[in-house]
């Protein structure tokens, strides 16, 4: 029972930072279109300038808001500078196909991508780095029982699940968050209603860019910061998303949560150099049973 307790609370307080990674790849993906694969470089990068600031002195809140506000803006600056040039009439000469119109803008992430980790290793030399926890993260104990999940793995939870709900009000209650689902949908009836839809993509970058910052911050003070250090949550965030459905956010969070537990499991039942067996298998497996995901919508063609 200790076991499976462990491997529950773990995947819980796992798959909470898989869900944010999977919500930031499916944001821009449903407004953009692009698999931003240097979205967890962006969060690498965000948790160096926190970890500076601590380093300096600044609180941890201090540093752990100007690492999200950091995060938004480095989002909002790869559209802007980078993505939207890219993706403009401009350039319709030199995107001659819709296989490059897709094809172009997924290297210019792996480019960013590169670019972020060499910013890295010049600023702060590559060096790894340990990074704090703001509550203890050691186990709990309820008289003198020791409980198998750590006041860090709640402090974990608590805060993606508020920002979970955040962003579930925000998108179905307030008029930019419905402009954004539009937006996504049907971009061109969106511009003819009004809507500015350059401004709404760049928005969902922005929100992505927040996003990774989070789960950079969240995941960090479990393990070592460096410039390579968050390539693995790529990895399993956007398994979550390609799980879950990419044209879903709910699909998204429930593909990350999936994905954590599959993994828990994995490490307590089995050992760890089988989880990346389990997680190809699982997602084999979802793809042969349902291809555009738990929750994804399948794209209707009409001719």
């Amino acid at each position: 029972m200790n076991s499976f307790l462990t491997a529950f609370f773990a995947g819980t307080s796992q798959g909470a930072i898989y869900a944010l990674v999977s919500l930031g790849l499916v944001l821009v993906w449903r407004g953009a279109g692009v698999v931003n694969f240097a979205q967890m470089g962006q969060a690498m990068f965000t948790t160096y300038i926190a970890s500076q600031l601590i380093q300096n002195e600044y609180s941890y809140w201090s540093a752990f808001v100007i690492a999200l506000i950091s995060g938004a803006l480095l989002g909002a600056l790869v559209d802007l500078g980078i993505m939207r040039p890219l993706s403009s009439r401009k350039n319709s000469l030199l995107l001659n196909s819709q296989s490059m119109r897709t094809t172009i803008p997924v290297i210019a992430s792996l480019g960013i991508l590169g670019v972020l980790k060499a910013l890295a290793g010049i600023f702060w030399a590559g060096e790894e780095r340990g990074f704090p926890a703001p509550v203890p993260t050691t186990g709990l104990r309820l008289g003198n029982t020791d409980l198998a999940i750590t006041g860090f793995d709640l402090f974990v939870i608590g805060v993606v699940f508020l920002t979970l709900v955040l962003t579930t009000i925000f998108f179905t209650r307030t008029g930019m968050g419905l402009a954004m689902r539009a937006s996504a949908l049907n971009p061109e009836v969106t511009r003819l209603s009004g809507i500015r839809v350059g401004s709404v993509r760049t928005l969902s970058w922005a929100i992505s860019g927040t996003a990774s910052s989070l789960a950079g911050l969240l995941v960090t003070p479990k393990t070592n910061l460096s410039p390579n250090t968050l390539d693995l949550l790529l990895i399993v965030g956007f398994t979550a998303a390609v799980v879950g459905g990419l044209t879903s956010l709910a699909g998204s969070v429930l593909g990350g949560f999936i994905l954590g537990y599959v993994i828990a499991f994995v490490n307590v039942y089995s050992a760890p150099e089988n989880v990346f067996l389990a997680i190809l298998i699982f997602l084999l497996l979802a793809l042969f049973l349902r291809p555009q995901g738990i929750l994804g919508s399948k794209e209707v063609r009409r001719v």
